[in-house]
């Protein structure tokens, strides 16, 4: 949904529980244990530290090491090798990369996986990387172009970039992923939480780079004669770049009043929201033998394209007449 501002020149069924009902199929079940027993590697090697586990239970001096780095590229070898899933002698290293997933016998606390582990999402979703298929890690190098070498861009893939060309279609390719209906929506949700937790450490890492916004709040409170300064400065500082922060918010609403100042009060307040019985939509989701809400992503390119298409009814063909600013406040 999508809130419009314009301003003008001149004023004027009862299958609820059938699902929750229904149980798994034995055979169903065992078929897919006996696919992962066979072409996923971390299948075998968590059984065999399973079963190491069991039969040392109180002389176990071992771990099971899921090594990060990998040694070759993972846009041609992104199949996990002997070397990087195996057992461990010995107890912890501190030298081990803390990205690094690492199973031991006994343990009194859970750990945090790291979400840049190249093996996190193949163990967070064996059905939808079955062979253990890389995931998203740092150090992706991008193929350079003479447009990239020009513009000087960033030479490594980011996160969001990755999550991007996994869920695109393309011919020749299977599409595991994006025919996997409910579970692509938890993987979608998944994504968004480990684009965002990403640009939140970086931003944590980076704070050196912020503090000048930090200092001229302490200045402007000082100047304003505000003699309480507990409640100013932050050790964290999220600048407005970061979508959904507070000091994006406020930024937001002071634009949102300058334009208000500038041009006036708007005259038109229009409510745009997407309907998932579009042609558009309902002729991609057919051909697949799908339903809308298992193409949220397709979903949303086509709302976008049509508020575009909106957009530019009411600022450049002047629809309602012709317009001093036509702009989106927020998108949900």
């Amino acid at each position: 949904m999508s809130f419009v501002i314009i301003q003008n020149c001149s004023k004027g069924n009862n299958g609820k529980t059938e699902g929750v009902k229904q149980k798994f199929k034995k055979e169903t079940v065992s078929a897919l244990l006996k696919m992962l027993d066979e072409i996923n590697p971390h299948v075998a090697n968590f059984r065999i530290a399973r079963d190491r586990f069991n039969i040392e239970k109180e002389d176990a001096n071992f771990h099971m090491r899921i090594i990060s780095n990998r040694d070759t590229d993972g846009r041609v070898y992104n199949l996990p090798s002997v070397g990087e899933v195996a057992l461990i002698p010995g107890d912890f290293d501190d030298n081990l990369d803390k990205r690094d997933i690492v199973l031991q016998i006994k343990s009194e606390k859970l750990r945090r996986i790291h979400e840049c582990h190249v093996s996190y999402l193949s163990l967070q979703y064996p059905l939808l990387f079955p062979k253990g298929e890389d995931g998203y890690r740092l150090g992706i190098k991008k193929t350079e172009t003479n447009t990239s070498k020009r513009k000087k861009k960033q030479k490594d893939v980011s996160m969001r970039q990755w999550f991007d060309y996994r869920l695109q279609e393309r011919k020749d390719e299977k599409h595991i992923l994006l025919r996997s209906k409910r579970l692509l929506q938890q993987f979608i949700v998944d994504a968004f939480t480990m684009i965002e937790s990403n640009r939140l450490r970086f931003i944590k890492k980076n704070q050196t780079k912020l503090r000048s916004t930090n200092k001229q709040a302490v200045q402007d409170a000082s100047d304003a004669g505000d003699n309480d300064l507990s409640n100013k400065g932050k050790s964290v500082i999220i600048p407005p770049s970061f979508t959904g922060g507070p000091a994006y918010m406020q930024q937001n609403y002071l634009d949102a009043m300058g334009t208000c100042k500038h041009f006036g009060f708007p005259d038109l307040f229009i409510t745009f929201t997407c309907n998932s019985k579009w042609p558009k939509i309902t002729r991609f989701v057919k051909e697949r033998k799908l339903n809308a809400e298992d193409k949220p992503d397709i979903i949303c390119r086509i709302y976008k394209m049509k508020l575009e298409n909106l957009m530019d009814d009411l600022t450049k063909n002047h629809i309602f007449g012709k317009t001093k600013l036509g702009t989106t406040l927020f998108q949900i």
